[in-house]
């Protein structure tokens, strides 16, 4: 099962692992030890590696047999040099016979990374602010002013101006053994941002309402439920979405709740109980229904009619799917969903991960029904990415890689039949929702540090941007002598990109060398113009993340 393999490509971990059985020597020699060195110790596809014996013991005069992926070589030497066509994880063997016939072997899993992609196209960084913690999952937010809103795990909400310069910082929540700040801000028309914090390791998360001057409105903590219980709730990942008078908000875990909020007073409404809580964001469409992922627990869907008015009496969602069977959800994913209309029905879409491996999804909002499911065989299991719809309609959804394989990427697919119209490959982890700019090009940054543009022409897309962030950042004299930023060698995104209006994009990072800052950037793209011309063109359906269509 390609999934199983994934996984043990995985756990063959860094460079390599490596195992040893020898044969005993009797009579007071000194034992066999075959062994080998690795060069380059992090080979690439494409490139020449050398394995060179470094046996000692025996009574000498060794004879060597090399053995790569199963196949024996002809060379017979104490060096080797191979090539490797594809990147993976291959078992290299040396066995080794002394002059007196004793033999022994040594064993090595080497990981290959698949052939490096050179760096192309040209962004240019109009500026960088500093937030001084570990930046992750969550994605800015723009104002219909222009000012941009982020967070990271110091669990404070940041304020910019366009220029980039810092307006105000407000705490989110904190408590004594942890600080989180995971929720991504939304923010509505009055210029309210709406923003989640919290990791539930003491039931004390919570939603906030802030004014665009930073003055907060109220704060949201009803998490029990009607039996008095309190689910300690995890903000993980989580936005609210917007309606004309409520907001609807989950937070994450097996007790987690759905609940209906009154915008103008924080006060609860209604809420729903389900198992595993909403991951993801709740996606909620102008007809009153919404549907949100709870991880293992699969994927629900009601009415707000349902839940606006109840009270404290919980209540029963509409349809769940999912959630048992080859078909239950054994990640927990916390990448954004995606709402689309299909001959006027409105569709949640997504990516998940079952038994039978990784999927791209559309389902009704009525009852659940899937109109498409779509497996990608060759990727690794999913747990951040997410999708978006382009101009076109079709799905887009980031892919995740399995160590050494050029699986990863973007994957765009019609969701009307579940056809591939075209993927980009790469050998790094796209762990936010891609981007579509007003020229249908796709946006993305990955785990590595590299930000990509690509544009979705053809079967296999072509690459017009890869550029890395941390070098971008460097090469910059107004940072490149920033105390913080000394160790800034991989600028790690897990976020999703942000296009504004303007062709702007705003993207933040962490530093994965000490994970103790992270940053928002603001850059430029010349082919950039804009968000694509599409209901749901980036994470949390547009530039403010208000997730309603």
């Amino acid at each position: 099962m390609k999934k199983n393999l994934f996984r043990t490509l995985v756990a063959a971990m860094a460079v390599f692992v490596a195992s040893c059985t020898s044969e005993g020597n009797g009579g007071g020699e000194t034992a066999l030890n075959p062994n080998f060195d690795i060069n380059p110790a992090k080979p690439a596809a494409g490139a020449s590696v050398s394995f060179q014996s470094t046996t000692t013991g025996g009574s000498g005069d060794y004879t060597y047999k090399w053995t790569v992926d199963n196949k024996v070589q002809s060379e017979t030497s104490a060096l080797l040099t191979y090539t490797f066509k594809t990147g993976g994880a291959f078992v290299v063997r040396l066995d080794v016979t002394d002059g007196s016939g004793k033999s022994a072997y040594k064993r090595k899993t080497v990981v290959v990374a698949a052939p490096a992609v050179a760096e192309t196209g040209e962004l240019t960084l109009n500026w960088l602010g500093k937030m001084m913690g570990y930046s992750t999952i969550s994605t800015p937010a723009i104002a219909d002013d222009g000012s941009i809103y982020s967070t990271c795990r110091n669990g404070k909400l940041y304020k910019w101006s366009t220029t980039g310069s810092s307006v105000w910082e407000k705490e989110i929540w904190k408590e004594s053994t942890a600080v989180s700040g995971y929720g991504t801000p939304v923010i509505d028309t009055d210029g309210t941002i709406f923003i989640s914090g919290g990791d539930g390791g003491t039931g004390n998360g919570v939603l906030k309402a802030f004014a665009a001057n930073g003055t907060e409105k109220w704060k949201f903590t009803e998490w029990y439920r009607a039996d008095g219980s309190t689910p300690a709730p995890s903000c993980t990942a989580t936005l609210p979405s917007l309606g004309a008078t409520n907001l609807y908000f989950g937070h994450t875990g097996q007790n987690g709740i759905v609940a209906s909020i009154n915008k103008a007073t924080g006060k609860r409404n209604g809420f729903a109980a389900p198992a595993g809580g909403a991951r993801q964001g709740i996606a909620l469409t102008s007809t009153g229904k919404i549907a949100w992922m709870g991880g293992t627990f699969g994927l629900f869907g009601m009415s707000t009619a349902t839940i606006d008015n109840s009270g404290n009496a919980p209540m029963q969602h509409t349809w769940r799917i999912f959630s048992d069977g080859v078909e239950k959800s054994t990640q927990n994913p916390m990448g954004g969903m995606a709402l689309t209309k299909i001959d006027g029905k409105y569709y949640i879409c997504g990516i998940a991960t079952d038994e039978r491996g990784t999927k791209v999804y559309a389902v009704s909002m009525d009852n659940g029904e899937a109109l498409s499911v779509t497996y990608i065989e060759d990727t690794e299991a999913q747990d951040q990415g997410g999708v978006v719809i382009d101009a076109d309609g079709n799905i887009v959804a980031a892919l995740n890689n399995t160590l050494g394989s050029a699986n990863g990427g973007v994957v765009v697919i019609n969701p009307k039949n579940g056809q591939v119209v075209c993927r980009y490959r790469t050998a790094e982890k796209v762990s936010g929702s891609p981007a579509i700019d007003k020229a249908g090009n796709i946006h993305f940054g990955t785990e590595s540090g590299y930000y990509y543009v690509v544009n979705p022409e053809g079967s296999d897309c072509e690459l017009l941007v890869k550029r890395n962030l941390a070098d971008i950042i460097l090469a910059d004299s107004r940072y490149k002598n920033e105390t913080h930023l000394s160790k800034l060698y991989t600028a790690k995104i897990w976020c999703s990109p942000v296009i504004g209006d303007d062709g702007k994009i705003f993207i933040t990072f962490t530093d994965d060398e000490t994970r103790a800052f992270g940053g928002l950037v603001c850059l430029s793209y010349e082919g950039c113009k804009g968000p694509a011309a599409s209901n749901w063109p980036m994470y949390g359906q547009n530039r403010r993340h208000t997730n309603t269509f």
